[in-house]
């Protein structure tokens, strides 16, 4: 089953060796050349810690099980630290085809919580497949012009 960006955002985070909740899930970074989630963060700014997907053992409708404690760290590069700051999310970014036409912004994003996989941009109504993904910056995600 599908999960939406939007849906597991403030979701419990748990670690599966001790079973203590550890907070709640902020946001997901999204590797766009891979199609995949890469890792989850929990907490903003200079508190927040990353988990990579590896990491997590079970994504649930309550919660998302990882590993344990060890799992959590801060940023270690620049590109993990504009995670962690929100700066690499998706929803939200203007939505430009690679023709440069303006269609819109992403509202959201479908992934396979059992493997990570993105499935589908949602842009205002439209659902676009996540094949059609060609990159993503500050500004704006870029998509293979429809049609």
């Amino acid at each position: 089953m599908s999960e939406r960006f939007a849906a597991v955002e403030g979701r419990r985070m748990v670690s599966r060796t001790s079973a203590e909740e550890l907070g709640a899930l902020t946001h997901l970074v999204a590797d766009v050349g891979q199609r995949k989630v890469t890792s989850l963060v929990m907490g903003k700014g200079r508190k927040a810690v990353l988990i990579d997907w590896d990491q997590v053992s079970g994504f649930g409708p309550d919660a998302v099980m990882i590993a344990d404690e060890s799992a959590l760290h801060e940023p270690r590069d620049d590109h993990e630290s504009e995670a962690a700051d929100g700066k690499l999310e998706l929803v939200g970014k203007r939505v430009l085809s690679d023709m440069g036409e303006d269609l819109g912004e992403v509202t959201d994003v479908v992934f396979d919580p059992a493997s990570g996989a993105l499935e589908t941009v949602v842009i205002g109504e439209q659902e676009v497949p996540a094949t059609s993904l060609l990159g993503a910056g500050s500004y704006a995600v870029v998509v293979k012009a429809p049609g």
